[in-house]
This record gives structure tokens, sequence and C-alpha cells, in this order.
């Protein structure tokens, strides 16, 4: 495939992602989308499969068979049994407004920043070599699609730094645009979730095409899956265990995984949509794995190709343009969503954590409230490093590894946060000194056992080291720590490095002194009040009186007003509340809901549950209460103040004591009152006397229009008036008063709504005079309309006898040229046999074979227009018939397979076996005449016809690596003599060949096509309706219809030590246009040309088989050959090692037809 279609439509689809981002970051965008959110959110769950799992799990399958599940079971696992971890991460995540992995683990570890460097040096460590593998990844699919690698516009390197190019714009664009990275990126999201379901939808089709195509069903795959040796279930190994380990631990700590799951998550109830449908996703994924693979096998066993390939070559081999395309965008998007995410979070990470401290620390930023340009300037930066950094390490070790291994180094490396992240969230003991220590000690070990082999691979590290060990201690060698062997190096790093974690930090953890802050954090995160209120009080028996509850509610909400709610309950129940009472469960009810609305609902049932258990509460649970409580009363003022802010009436609030507590930004605009006036607390008289002395309380005194005001007021009533103001705008004025004292005020801006009033009354007065002056336009058009029409009348007909008289005379010039031409061949053919008299009388005359040669020309140029003049003229009708496509083909090899060779170029017309509805000799004249320009016109390479499906149709394609033809000049070389200046030099000709086409073309109605490039050659096509029925004289000459129909034209070679039977399969084999030839011993079998297919004998002599000579015959041709083993013995170890040698098999005496089919299958 040229590697400018595939940059082209990769080109098209990052535009298209585009588009997809944007639209999901504009309001409208998002209100449209809103209702979907929880499919958004669970679709972008699956950035987890990346490059790795489209392309390396297919390899992974192929090589190691059910291996390749591991990958998906995890993360399934964990969703479909860990969502009890997942809830807490994400409700612990969003109360501490955590914005990536590194930050939650610092907040959990008394917001140690020390612990953020090192989870954020841990996930670049990781991250790098991942982004790297999902450039490989897009390289080498580019790489492997192009037609022609040696002509790529760029190099492999070049290739990878472009996609790192077009990542980083990505990233920068939609990723960075805001400081806050809590805040959820609509349109990144969006475009995450669309790209999981390209990737899918290419996966899931391909599947389709090899299950139904390549196979001929469900059924034959099934079978075929259960005779393959490698899907055979070898059992849980412990590298499927390891891999399962990692696996499951990444959905938990991959940065992108946590800033999807966690950051980005809107909604905790979205987390039960993703419950279902991430898991089915990935079932889908596991299962489409297995026919890809299977089939790749069965294709591609007898090459070198990388299995990782599979997925690409797949639809390639197969003809499949459009699923080839959407497969490379398949890979493309499970890349390209990877690199944007993780880039994301790194650079938040990174910018965060360790740039933006180091500056502030350095005092390099002088204006510290105007610090939010600079992070973001910060964090694009950031992302150009690391994605520029990704595409060095490629460089360095891209070639070093498969992609499956490179995936797994990542995740080993990953899940060195796993133990601190779990002990964090269900560990109170846990500890800032032990996640220190076992996110290094496990880092360390794994940088030991397999960072430092990969190294050694690479040429960096010597191999000594590996064998002896440092300071040649054997049992300090990183493959065999201590001595331990593994059944592979991944187990045998992940055990050792997690072992030297978790010991690490559950020793540092226990020796380390506990601060408040600890105990603070730690109860943050362990124990959630959601623990509490996911249980019932417990009414029975409580531990508490009535009167410590009392006094309890009045430190929170003061004496008197929590006699005030006794003294109603008392009331409304009909009994005094006593001080050593025992709270009845409707008074306990009573008392909690009384309290939540003082301190929140979550904080009033964690102090009544400690309450009723009789147990203290300790400070940190208390700070924990209250800063929850502390959270939700900011919020709420945020809500107003944003819903004031937000509106577009102005809005004024003034207190019981007539003073203004609060407005918003449409009051100020509507009232620029000076910036001293304008405060908390001023009273409102003084706003109202302001307005009054500018005019805007209308005409009068200006203290009686305060007081009216001011009246309406004090008298708590709710009035409306609408006022002109001096700016010439109209107001709506409502005022309405609040229950507990004070009044709210809206003012809206109505002019446009007036206008829009005065202007209907307007319209409604001169409407009727509008009426009238349209009515006599359009009684004027109509009158101009019918003069226009009556012209037009006039000069169609003229047209029409215009037309008729240059047809009838086209007509007589046709009828004329074709009787003339006709008159002309008869003297011309007399002529040519007179001259061949002459030949053969004086064969050395030299200017007699010059004679001739002008006398051939000029018959040629004669018939040529006598052709044209037939078409032109409507002398011949088209009479449809069933053509049989292989035999014109092979007419067409006949009569130019000779012309090609003295040419020195490569005629290949491809077999095929469709039937077309046409005029067999015209159709022949096409392709006839396209051949013959197209050998004309080549100077080297070569000529290939084919025959493609399309539809119901057949698009016969005439390849060559000609000249080409300039686009401008498509159409000028279908005209009568017409030349091109290039193709004059380079043959001789008249310029009707395709004058000929053009006209044969659409007399048949088959569409003529053209497609070339200057320099690179030109392909010309023809579409010819399919027919299913087979010519009628098939029917009446069985003989014949085998003979042609299986017309094959390849090179055989017959070996059998009985040159009868030999002589008889030579016989058939030409009969059906074979070029066969045959040899009797082993000596004449060597000194043969290498064949296109090679039929022997097992029995050869009494020491040689048919397999002991084609093991000798490969090996002298240097090469393998389709094959067909002979044999009067038909036992069944010969079939089985005919089947292990890839060899077709037929028992004697041989049938025609099962040696027919069996050669189509093995030369398909």
């Amino acid at each position: 495939m040229n590697p400018w279609v595939l940059l082209s439509f990769a080109v098209l689809y990052f535009v298209c992602l585009f588009g997809i981002a944007l639209f999901g970051d504009s309001g409208r965008g998002q209100q449209a989308t809103r209702r979907y959110n929880h499919f958004i959110y669970a679709l972008s769950l699956s950035v987890y499969c990346t490059s790795w799992t489209f392309y390396g799990a297919v390899g992974t399958a192929a090589t190691a068979g059910w291996s390749f599940v591991a990958i998906y079971l995890g993360p399934l696992l964990v969703f479909v049994f860990g969502q009890s971890l997942i809830q807490k991460m994400i409700r612990v995540g969003k109360r501490q407004n955590t914005t990536s992995i590194a930050d939650f683990l610092s907040s959990r570890y008394s917001k140690s920043r020390g612990v953020a460097l090192l989870a954020t040096l841990i996930c670049t460590l990781a991250g790098v070599p991942y982004i790297a593998l999902q450039l490989k990844a897009v390289t080498n699919s580019i790489q492997v699609l192009s037609f022609r690698a040696a002509e790529l516009p760029f190099t492999a390197s070049k290739t990878s730094f472009f996609v790192a190019i077009s990542m980083i714009g990505f990233a920068t664009l939609f990723g960075t645009r805001q400081v806050d990275v809590s805040k959820h990126h609509h349109g990144m999201m969006l475009t995450i979730a669309f790209e999981s379901l390209v990737k899918l939808t290419a996966l899931v089709c391909l599947a389709l095409y090899v299950i139904f195509v390549f196979y001929s069903g469900p059924r034959e795959f099934a079978s075929e899956l259960v005779a393959t040796q490698t899907f055979i279930w070898p059992g849980f190994s412990l590298s499927f265990l390891t891999q399962l380990l990692l696996a499951a631990g990444a959905i938990l700590i991959l940065p992108r995984q946590f800033h999807v799951m966690v950051v980005e998550n809107i909604h905790q109830d979205h987390l039960k949509t993703a419950r279902w449908v991430f898991p089915v996703y990935l079932i889908l994924i596991s299962l489409v794995v297995l026919p890809i693979a299977s089939a790749g096998l069965r294709l591609f066993q007898d090459s070198q190709i990388d299995a990782d390939t599979f997925v690409l070559l797949l639809p390639q081999a197969g003809g499949q343009v459009w699923l080839t395309l959407l497969v490379f965008i398949g890979g493309f998007s499970a890349s390209m969503a990877m690199i944007v995410i993780t880039t994301i979070t790194l650079s938040t990470m990174l910018s965060n954590d360790a740039v933006l401290p180091f500056l502030i620390k350095k005092r390099l930023s002088a204006d510290r409230a105007n610090v939010g340009p600079w992070l973001l300037i910060i964090r694009r930066l950031v992302v150009v490093t690391v994605i520029l950094a990704a595409w060095l390490y490629n460089l360095s070790f891209g070639d070093t590894e498969a992609l499956s291994v490179i995936g797994l180094l990542a995740f080993s490396l990953m899940v060195q946060l796993l133990p601190s992240l779990i002990a964090g969230l269900y560990w109170r003991t846990a500890h800032v000194r032990g996640a220190y220590a076992g996110m290094s000690l496990g880092s360390l070990v794994w940088s030991w056992t397999l960072l430092v082999p990969m190294l050694s691979e690479a040429g960096f590290v010597s191999p000594e080291l590996l064998s002896a060990g440092p300071w040649q201690i054997s049992w300090l060698r990183p493959e065999f720590l201590f001595g331990f062997t593994f059944t592979d190096a991944l187990s045998h790093g992940v055990f050792f490095s997690l072992i030297a974690n978790i010991a690490g930090l559950i020793y540092f953890s226990k020796t380390a002194t506990t601060t408040l802050a600890d105990r603070l954090q730690a109860s943050a995160f362990v124990q959630l009040d959601e623990q509490l209120l996911r249980s019932d009080l417990n009414h029975k028996n409580p531990l508490v009186k009535a009167g410590e509850l009392v006094s309890m509610l009045e430190r929170f909400a003061g004496v008197g007003q929590t006699r005030r709610w006794i003294s109603d309950y008392e009331r409304v129940h009909h009994f005094r509340i006593l001080a050593n009472d025992t709270p009845t469960p409707d008074f306990i009810r009573y008392f909690e809901r009384t309290l939540s609305g003082v301190i929140g609902a979550s904080s009033a049932r964690a102090m009544m549950h400690s309450a009723l258990a009789g147990r203290e509460l300790h400070l940190e649970d208390v700070v924990t209460f209250f800063d929850e409580t502390t959270q939700a009363i900011q919020f709420n003022q945020r809500v107003m103040s944003s819903t004031l802010e937000h509106l577009d009436h102005g809005v004024s609030v003034i207190d019981r004591d007539l003073r203004l507590v609060a407005w918003n930004r449409m009051y100020l605009e509507m009232y620029p009152y000076p910036k001293e006036t304008i405060r908390v607390g001023v009273s409102i008289e003084e706003l109202v006397r302001y307005n009054a002395l500018k005019g805007e309380c209308g005409p009068g005194d200006i203290e009686d229009l305060v007081q009216r005001r001011l009246n309406h007021l004090r008298l708590a009533t709710a009035h409306r008036f609408i006022r002109m103001r001096s700016n010439g705008r109209v107001t709506e004025i409502r005022g309405n008063p609040l229950p507990g004292g004070g009044f709210v005020t809206t003012f809206n801006d109505i002019t446009d709504f007036v206008k829009a009033q005065e202007a209907l009354k307007d319209a409604k007065n001169t409407l009727e005079r509008r009426v009238e002056q349209r009515t006599e336009e359009v009684r004027n058009i109509n009158n101009e309309l019918r003069a226009e029409i009556q012209e037009r009348q006039r000069a169609e007909s003229m047209l029409m006898e215009a037309k008729t008289e240059a047809e009838l005379a086209n007509d007589s010039k046709t009828r004329f040229l074709a009787l003339a031409s006709h008159d002309i061949l008869q003297p011309l053919n007399a002529a040519r046999l007179y001259n061949t008299a002459l030949l053969e009388k004086w064969p050395n005359e030299p200017i007699l074979p010059k004679l001739e040669s002008s006398l051939r020309t000029s018959e040629e140029l004669i018939s040529t227009l006598l052709e044209i003049a037939k078409l032109d003229g409507s002398l011949h009708k088209p009479l449809l018939e069933t053509v049989e496509l292989q035999l014109l083909f092979q007419s067409i090899d006949d009569e130019f397979t000779a012309l090609a060779a003295e040419k020195k170029l490569r005629l290949w017309i491809r077999p095929t076996g469709h039937f077309v509805a046409s005029e067999g000799r015209a159709l022949r004249r096409i392709i006839q005449n396209l051949v013959s320009n197209a050998i004309k016109y080549t100077r080297d390479g070569g000529v290939m016809v084919t025959a493609r499906k399309r539809g119901v149709d057949l698009l016969i394609q005439i390849w060559d690596t000609g000249l080409g033809i300039e686009a401008r000049d498509f159409e000028r070389i279908f005209f009568d003599f017409n030349r091109l200046d290039q193709h004059r030099q380079e043959a001789q000709g008249v310029g009707l060949g395709l004058s000929v086409v053009s006209r044969l073309g659409q007399h048949l109605s088959h569409p003529i096509d053209l497609a070339s490039k200057p320099a690179r050659g030109s392909c010309f096509s023809v579409l010819v309706p399919l027919t299913d029925s087979p010519p009628a004289w098939q029917g009446r000459d069985k003989q014949g219809k085998e003979r042609n129909a299986a017309a094959l034209n390849f090179r055989v070679l017959i070996i059998d030590n009985d040159a009868q039977n030999a002589d008889a399969l030579i016989t058939l084999l030409m009969g059906w246009g074979c070029a066969a030839d045959f040899a009797t011993t082993d000596v004449e079998a060597l000194e043969k040309p290498m064949p296109d297919l090679l039929i022997i004998d097992y029995h050869l002599g009494e020491h040689l088989t048919g397999f002991m000579l084609l093991t000798k015959l490969e090996q002298r041709w240097q090469g393998s050959v389709p094959s067909i083993l002979v044999t009067a013995h038909a036992e069944p170890q010969i079939k089985v090692e005919a089947a292990q040698r890839g060899m077709g098999f037929l028992a004697k005496p041989v049938k025609p037809i099962a040696l027919r089919a069996l050669i189509k299958s093995k030369l398909a």
C-alpha cells in the first residue's frame, strides 16, 4: 500500500479527532453528550488497551497460546470483584482533590513531596518505554503496510519522529489547556471513548473477515482451533500468574488509568456502568484475538513474519484495502489514546511535584499571583520532553524487544506503587517512611533483576555480570538472585522486587513515630465516614442518656435554639424529655435529623454512631467530620455565588435592617455605583438616593422618591414596575420579601422586548400598504418571467433544429466514411497478396518488406477507421453474451507474451474463473488495445492484467510501469489522432487505439477509468457486469470446458520412474494450458530448473522416495516449491508425512477433476 495513502488517512483521522475534541469542549457538545457521560466514562477506561493489546496480544497468542489472556483477565477480575476498592479510591481522590497517582500517594503519606517525587520518577521511568512502544507500533504499521519499503518518503526514525510531533500537538492542545487538572476534560474524554470504539470495531471486523472469508465459517474455524496445538490450554503457569498480577495492578496504578478512572470521574454512579461495559469490552477484545492469530499462523507458517504484524498483514494479503486502512487506524487510535493520556498525567506530576517547587524555591517566578500561565507553559514543555525522550528510547532500544516484552517490563516497574496504594487505603499504620522504603527497595531490585539484563542485551552492560554476578558472587546474579531459579525472568524479577517492597513498607512503617498529621491523613483515607453511613444506627440499648444528646446539640446549635427544637418535639409527642431518660428510637431519629441540619448528614451520623456506642471520638475523627462540613458549606457558597453571577438579571439582596448583603455582576453593570459605595452592609437608602439623583427613579422630589421606595421595603410588599432610564434603556424591577425579613429585587433589561412591541405596532400599521406594493412587484415579475419563458422557448426551438441538422450531417459523414473505408480495404488486401507473391519470388529484394509493412499499417488504420465509423454511426448494436474471462485472458497472453519478451518485460495475467455479460469480440478488442499500449510505452518492469469483484460487477485492470500520464491529459488521450509528445518518441502509432477503447466502452456500457502517475506507471480499468451462468456452448462440449477452465499457464515438473505415467500426465496438463516437463530419475530431476508446481511419485526406486528427492530438490533450488505427492500406496503414515511437509496428496489412479482442484488450491 502506498505510504502516502496511509499518512493521508492518518492525517484525516487526526483532524477528525480534533473536531470531536473541540465539539466535546464546547457548551453545545457537553449538553448533547451529558446523557451519555456514563458510557463515555466506561469506554474511556479502555485506554488500557494500547498497541500492546492491539498488535502484541495477537503476537503473544501466536507464539505462546493462551498466555495473552492474562493481560485482559487481570483488569476484568478487578472490576468485577474489586468494586469497593475502586469506589474508595474515587471517593478519597475526589475529597482530597488529587490530580494524579503521585498526588494521591503524597496526600496519603503526610502530603510528602518526597513520596510524590519518588512516585513520579517511577511513573516516568516506566512511562517513557511504554510511550516508545506506541511510537514503535505506529511506525512499524506504516512500514509493514507500505507497498514498496524502498520508496517510503521517510525512514523509520523520521516516521516515528513525525508521529511523535503529532502526538505532542494533540496532547498540548487538548490536555494542557487549563491549570486545574482535576476539572473534567470533556473533549479529551469524548475523543478517547471514540477511539476505543474505533479500535474495537477494527478488530471485530477483521475477526469476522477471517472467520467468514478466510475460513468457510465458525465451524471450520472451531475445527482449526481445536487442531492447532498452540491453543491447547497449558494450565496456570507461574508466568501466567505473574502477568495476571501485573495486569490487575496496572488497572489501578497506571497514571493514565488513575487519571481516567479517578480524576475524570464526574459521578460515582458512572462506575456502575463501567463495571459491566469495561469487562464486556475486554472479553470482546480477547475473543477476536483467537481467529486472527489462528489465521496468521495458517497463512504465514512457513515465513519469518513477526506475529505482531498479523493484524496488519491478514487484510492486506486478502486484498481488502478498506479493512487494512480500518485496522491501521485502529492501531493508530490505540497508540494515540495512551500517549496523550500518559503524557498529560506525567506532565502534571513532573510540573507539580518536581519543576514548579524548584522554580518557586529558587524564586525564578517573580509574579507569584499569576503563576497559572507559567504552569501551563511548564506542563507543555514537559509533554514535549517526555514524548521526545520516548522517541529517543525507541531509536536506542526499539529493535531489541517485542511489543509484549516492553509492555510487561513497564508494568513490572509500575506495580511497585501497588503495595503503598493498598496499604494506604486499608492499613492505618502505613507510614511515609514505609512508603519511601518500599518503593525504593522494590525499584532497586527491579532495576537489578530486570533492567540490567535488558541493558546487557542491548550492549550497555557486560554479559559477564549476568553469568558470574558482581565481584564473582554467584548468588547475586541478576537472573538467579539468591540461587533461586524461575521459569521466566519476569516472574523472578517481580517476585523479588515485590517481596523487598512489602518488607520495607511493613518494617519501616512499624518502627516509625507517627504524628497528629499522620493520623489525620490516615483517618481520611482508611476510615471513610461512608463506612459508618452504610450501617443503621444501633437503637437497641444505647449507651447514652437523652440529656447527653441534648448537651451535644447545644454545643453546636446553641442553648436557645436547642430548647426550641426539644419543645417542638415534646409538644408533638405529648411527653417531656428528662435528662436521665434512655432515648427512644424515634427521638434518636429526630435528634440525628436535627443535628444533620447543623453539621451535615455524614458528620451527624458519625457523631451519633459514636455517642450511642459509648465510644469517644478521636481528635482526627472530629477534624475529619468538620473538614467535610466545612467543604460542604464552602461548596454550597460557591454554587450560590456561581448561580448569581451567571443570571441574566441583576439581583440585589437586603436584610431586615435594609442593608445590602448580596448582589451580582449584572446588577453592577446596570447600576455602575462608585467602588467606595458598593459594599456589604451599606444602607439601601444611600443607594436609592444615589440613583434618584441620577434620574433613575423618575421625575419628582428626590426625598419623596427615596421614601416611597423605602416604604415598599419596610412594608415587605411585593411590587413590579417598568421604568425608562436616563440612558434610554427600559428596566423591569420586581421586588419580593424574604421569609426571615429582608428583600430580594431583580432588575431585567427589557429594552429589546419593548422595541419589538413597537416594531410590531409599526408593522401592523404599514402591513396593508406593503402587501399592495409587494403584489404589484409580483405582478411585474410574473410579466417579465412570461416574456423570458417565451424567449427561451424560441431559443430552444432553434437549438433543436441546429442539433438535428448537425446529427444528419454527422450521420452522412459516418456512412460515407464506413462505405469508403470498406471499399479501400479490398484493393489493399489484393496489394498485400501480390506483394507476398513477389516476396516468395525475390526474397532478397530490400524494398518488398518495407512495402509489406506499409500495406499492413494502412490496412490496420483503415480497419480502425471502419470500426470507429460503425460505432459512431450506430451501425453496430451490442449483442451481449456470457463470456468466460479466462479464455479471453489466455488468448491475450498467447498474443502478447512474445512481444513483451522482446522488450524484456514481464507480462503477468492473473487467472480468473469469472463469467461476464459482454460482447466477446469487443471486450477482447478493448483489453487487446490497452495491453498493446501498455507494452508499447513501458521501457522496463512489466504489465499486469487482473480482475477483481466490485459488488455485482467485475473490475478488469491493466497495470504497467511505463511513462505515466499527467492528470491534465486524461481526457485528451481518448481523442482521435491524439498522441502525447513523450509517447511519440517512445513508439509508433496514429493515436486511434484509446479512441476505439473509449467508443467500445460507451457502446457496451462498460465504464473506462484511468489512474496514472508520471514516471511511475498507469492503470486502465474496465467495469463489466458479472454473470453466474456459463457460456451456452460449455454444456455441449464437456471436454473442452474442462480443458479451457483449467488453463492455468503454470510450469509443472513431473517426476515418475514410469515414463508412460509421466507422458499421460503431461498430455493432460498441456491440455489445461500448463507448460509441462518430466524426469524419471533423481539425476534428471536435479538438472531441471525450479517449476511453479512439482508432481512427484512416492516410489522412485529401491532406495529413493519422493520425500527424499524433494529434500534434495529444495536444497538444489534454495527454496520450497508447491508440491503434490502421487502414489499407489495410500498408507496412513505417508499421508501424515505429506501433510506435515505441506504437500498435497493424491492416490493412483489420478482423477483429473481432483488433480485440477488440488493444483488450483496449491497455486491460489
